[in-house]
């Protein structure tokens, strides 16, 4: 058996593609127990309570938002004086009020003395009936210590500003309170009493919880949530190694002032992610796959390469010992084995291939040489060999010579404002029309540098040139190319130069250069967004 395996590649192939199957499905089973689960799960786990962080973050900014009201009110000299003279015609005027109470989303406002006496008492029900008997207008001393800033007889007097908040029973239903102590506008000084805000837990402090969470939030009652529902404590999620339970909502409990498990707020727990089964359905479609993939991979490995091996052995076996090297493969073919057997029928071929391939990767470098990188047009280079080109020919035909050299106007200013980057989109934009203006067969454009560009027309009279010319300056203004900095107009414009050589004129390719630049320059200093012609 052992020779056997030794001797047949077929034989070594099927069983390295058993192995691999093997241990593919192995090593796929082993991570997904022993890291891809765990992780989803533990990425689950972690999101689960920052939504939970979130929610008391949000609960707690309510919270804030009612401490910020009794700042604003609470530490303020003339209030000092209400309380101490117990100025009931200014509290009712100014925070009596029954559409200041709704919204601010507050069902009762009270204010007490230092020694937690009430001065004023102003409660409404959700559906304004007014409020006579709630727990902060009846509760006793011992009660009011639970929510006001009271002077306690063996604790010395409080000289700043101090706050209380938290759930507190009410007479039916649990409410949420903020009281804070009124002192005078420093914040540092006698406590003269306690300013108090409470509002239901209800459906007001539920939208106020949605807008924040941007989820849907229930508020319940703990005594009122049915049995069994699984209840993480507020205060001890972190030590819960999982949040998620059978049900489809998420609950979070919130101690009132006692200690005592008061409201519970419930949301949708978010979609699971992932499958946490170790066989899961894409696990069995993955194997057959697997399956089926390596058995066409042996059936074509069997084809395309161990079938003409064995070919290519028995010839290279037959030439040798016959000793006739002018015998080929015939295996056409253009992979690895097809080049091995091209390179044992002839290496000449092989050279030939070479070469070809390095002429065409030289035409490329040359098209390369000749091109500017960025508008693909013709770059300077290219320019000065065609001048000359042209020059040549024009000694023996005996035809004129138009050149048009354009200048974007004010593009330095351009480029500051617009930053490079537009600025090499509007020298695209220009090249692209100056090549819709190489109409004719020998018409020649190019980038001669910088913002300047060159219009070789061979064979074209003055006037021609000149039509070329405004069409060139029309195309321009039509792609209205913002330019704000401009002195000229609120889209980039461009001057131009045009010069017309005659046939018998004796003149060498930089001074026509030289001639359309200074006839560029005129029109420069005729006001720019003009065409001169010299």
């Amino acid at each position: 058996m052992r020779n056997l395996i030794a001797r047949s590649l077929r034989l070594k192939l099927f069983l390295l593609f058993a192995l691999l199957l093997i241990g593919f499905s192995s090593v796929h089973l082993l991570i997904r127990y022993a890291w891809t689960v765990p992780q989803f799960i533990e990425l689950e786990v972690e999101n689960d309570k920052k939504d939970i962080r979130k929610l008391g973050s949000a609960f707690s900014r309510i919270q804030s938002e009612m401490q910020r009201l009794i700042y604003d009110n609470a530490v303020w000299d003339e209030m000092i004086r209400v309380i101490k003279e117990r100025d009931l015609t200014f509290l009712e005027e100014n925070y009596h009020i029954p559409e200041s109470l709704a919204s601010l989303n507050l069902n009762g406002m009270h204010f007490y003395d230092a020694s937690g006496e009430a001065v004023s008492h102003f409660a409404l029900e959700n559906n304004g009936a007014v409020i006579s008997d709630s727990l902060f207008q009846t509760a006793n001393s011992t009660q009011k210590r639970q929510f006001l800033i009271v002077k306690e007889p063996e604790i010395p007097a409080a000289k700043e500003l101090k706050f209380k908040s938290g759930i507190i029973q009410g007479k039916q239903h649990p409410v949420l309170f903020v009281s804070g102590s009124i002192v005078p506008s420093t914040g540092v000084g006698d406590v003269v009493g306690t300013m108090l805000v409470w509002t239901y837990l209800d459906e007001k402090v539920s939208q106020q919880l949605n807008d924040l969470m941007q989820r849907q939030i229930a508020l319940f009652e703990y005594s009122a949530l049915p049995q069994g529902k699984s209840v993480i404590p507020f205060d001890k999620y972190q030590d819960y190694p999982q949040i998620r339970s059978s049900y489809q909502k998420i609950y979070i409990s919130f101690n009132d002032v006692n200690g005592k498990t008061s409201i519970v707020m419930a949301y949708a727990k978010p979609k699971r992610m992932f499958d946490d089964n170790l066989l899961e359905y894409s696990m069995g479609i993955a194997l057959l796959s697997s399956i089926l993939i390596l058995a066409l991979i042996y059936l074509l490995i069997n084809k395309m390469v161990i079938i003409p091996l064995t070919s290519l052995r028995e010839t290279v076996v037959k030439v040798i010992d016959q000793g006739n090297y002018s015998q080929a493969t015939n295996i056409q073919r253009q992979d690895e084995i097809g080049r091995l057997a091209s390179l044992i029928d002839g290496l000449f071929a092989t050279v030939n291939s070479q070469q070809t391939i390095l002429v065409e990767a030289n035409k490329k470098l040359k098209k390369l040489s000749d091109t500017d990188e960025l508008t693909n047009i013709a770059n300077r280079r290219s320019l000065m060999q065609f001048l000359e080109m042209i020059e040549k020919q024009r000694e023996l035909s005996l035809f004129p010579v138009s050149m048009i050299m354009l200048d974007i106007d004010h593009f330095k200013t351009y480029n500051d404002f617009y930053g490079h980057i537009e600025g090499d989109n509007a020298l695209m934009k220009v090249a692209t029309g100056l090549s819709r203006c190489c109409r004719r067969t020998l018409d020649f454009a190019g980038r001669y540098g910088g913002e300047e560009f060159l219009l070789i027309l061979p064979g074209a009279s003055e006037s021609s040139a000149v039509r070329t010319a405004n069409r060139l300056k029309e195309l321009v203004i039509e792609e209205r190319i913002p330019h704000g900095t401009s002195e000229v107009a609120e889209f980039i414009t461009v001057s131009q130069g045009v010069i017309t050589v005659s046939p018998d004129a004796n003149t060498q390719p930089m001074e026509l250069v030289q001639a359309v630049d200074e006839c560029l320059y005129k029109a420069k200093d005729s006001g720019r967004n003009a065409i001169a012609i010299c």
